[in-house]
Order: C-alpha cells, then structure tokens, then sequence
C-alpha cells in the first residue's frame, strides 16, 4: 500500500466532523419524517397528503404512502403499488451526486446520462435541450432519453434534476403506456420538492466515533482498511487510517492519523486540518438497513455508527 501523503491527507478530510458548536439545528437526523416536522408551507411546493418525506441532496421530496422507499447508498428506489417485479416495466428513484454541485454546465448532464444507462443496462439516447422548470420550489430541469430493451420494448426516460447542497434528480424509467398512469404521482412528488427547514443532522448527535471498513481481494491477492472518526466536545476531531496489502510478492501496510477543528453550518461542513488543508462537504444522515444503525454519509461516503446506536 503506499505510504501517506500530504494528498491522502488532504483526501481524509472527506472523512471529518465536528459537534457541539456552529451547529443551531434542532431537527431529528433521520432520512425521513412526518409531514407536520418539515418546513412551513409555501406557494410553490404542495405536500402529498399521507405522504412520507425523503431527505436527499439537501432537499426533501414527498413519497405517495401507498410506495416502498428502498434507500441504497445515493440511490433511494421508489417502488408504486403493482410495479411488475420480472421485467423492467417501471424503475423510479431519486439520485444524489455530491460531486456536482451546478445545475449548469455539463457535468450534470454527464452524471444523468452515466445514471440512466446503468441502471437500465441498453444504450440510451437523450432527446435534445433540458427544458428549464420550477421543481416544487427548486429551480431545476427535466431531461428526456429513449431506449428500446433487449427484447424489443421501447422506454422513455425522465429526469428531474436540481441543486440543493449538491445535485439531485428524480429518473423515471417506464414504457409509454406505464409512464402515463404514473405521470400524477410523478407530477406530486416533483411538485413536493423543498428545501428542509433545518439540518438532519445535529451537532450533539455526531459526538461519538464513527466507522468504515472495507477490502477486497483473495488469499493470494488483496487489500483492506479501516477508518475511524471521533468527535468530541471541545470541536476537535481525531481521524485514524490502517490499512494492509498483500500479493504474490509483497506484504504492505500504512496508517494515517489527521487531526483538526471543524464547523457545521446546516448540513455544510467545514474541517480543517492542523496541517493547513480545508475543505466542506454535504452531511447527511442516513440508516444502515437491515440493523438500522445511525449512518452518516459526508460527500456520500458513508460511516457506521461505531457501536451500532440508532437515531
């Protein structure tokens, strides 16, 4: 593994938070709340009634109640009653790109294109200029693609994308006919599209360590690390890196340690380094699935609560 640089170190700061200061949020950090904790109501954007609110890229967006969330990573699928679960007929979600943060300019669009194609596995074709739109109270614009399936279907292709704290879009998959009946609820959750009253995660709920831990390889071949975070009180952080690699012909080893002050302003956190680098990031907060563990995702890399607490 190679050794730590003033590059690795500049890159661990994607890693750093702080609690207990610059921080006045109140809200509870979760990826979704009920309608009565959101913002206050306003002229451009309309809560769905019975509706369930989804954090994503520093905005929040309504789901129909009658929906399944499935959160993965960036990616949060929606799935509407009936969807047809042995072919793709229907493929709803809602994107997050932390490393876009303009809704101008190309790398959006290139993100989309990238989006689209991997998630339906064909190429794809986009049909000509975004159109600009309001977004709820986002200012955003809709992308169209067509695609025709490997058995001979043809689907269209629908993005509504913004920037809030970084990029964010809603892609709707469907054949024409599908996209048809779903276009209200589509229509609903677009034009429930706000910005959150207050940040999702507090500064007392990051005072505690944090984890992320991960490898790939062989017997023969491979590498793994470990990264640990820990807030305290006095605004400090302390980071620590280890990580091993082995192969046919070496055996490696390296660790990093970082330490700094950091400043949370809503969900924009600022960590500085005693080293001199700074940088800020989008926190989010978010829920391991399955053990439902408190999770933070900072620029979308995501860190485990060390001792497996929830919210």
């Amino acid at each position: 593994m190679l050794r730590p640089t003033a590059l690795s170190a500049l890159l661990a700061l994607a890693f750093l938070a702080g609690c207990g200061k610059g921080d006045s949020s109140s809200s509870t950090p979760s990826s979704s709340s009920s309608p009565s904790s959101s913002s206050s109501s306003s002229s451009d954007w309309k809560h769905i009634e019975g509706g369930e609110e989804h954090r994503f890229a520093g905005a929040v967006a309504d789901v129909p109640g009658s929906w399944t969330l499935l959160p993965q990573g960036n990616v949060t699928y929606l799935v509407p009653p009936g969807a047809n679960q042995t072919a793709i007929e229907e493929i709803y979600a809602l994107l997050g790109d932390p490393t876009v943060k303009t809704l101008d300019g190309a790398d959006l669009e290139r993100a989309l294109d990238l989006s689209v194609s991997q998630l339906l596995g064909v190429p794809v074709s986009r049909a000509g200029e975004p159109e600009r739109r309001k977004l709820g109270e986002l200012d955003g614009k809709v992308w169209t693609w067509t695609a025709r399936l490997m058995d001979g279907r043809d689907v269209e292709v629908r993005a509504y994308g913004f920037v809030a704290s970084h990029s964010g879009s809603l892609v709707a998959i469907a054949t024409p006919e599908t996209l048809r009946r779903r276009q209200a609820d589509l229509d609903a959750i677009v034009g429930s599209f706000h910005r959150p009253a207050a940040a999702a995660v507090t500064s007392a709920s990051l005072c505690t360590t944090w984890v992320r831990a991960f490898g790939s390889g062989t017997a023969m071949i491979g590498n793994s690390n470990e990264q640990r975070i820990t807030f305290s009180q006095d605004g400090r952080f302390q980071y620590h890196s280890e990580g091993t690699s082995h192969g046919l012909f070496h055996n490696g080893s390296s660790q990093t340690d970082v330490s700094g002050s950091w400043r949370l302003a809503g969900d924009q956190l600022t960590a500085s380094a005693d080293g001199g680098q700074a940088k800020t990031f989008t926190l989010e907060a978010r829920t391991e699935a399955g053990t439902g563990a408190a999770v933070i995702a900072i620029d979308g890399t995501e860190f485990r609560q060390a001792e497996g607490r929830r919210w």
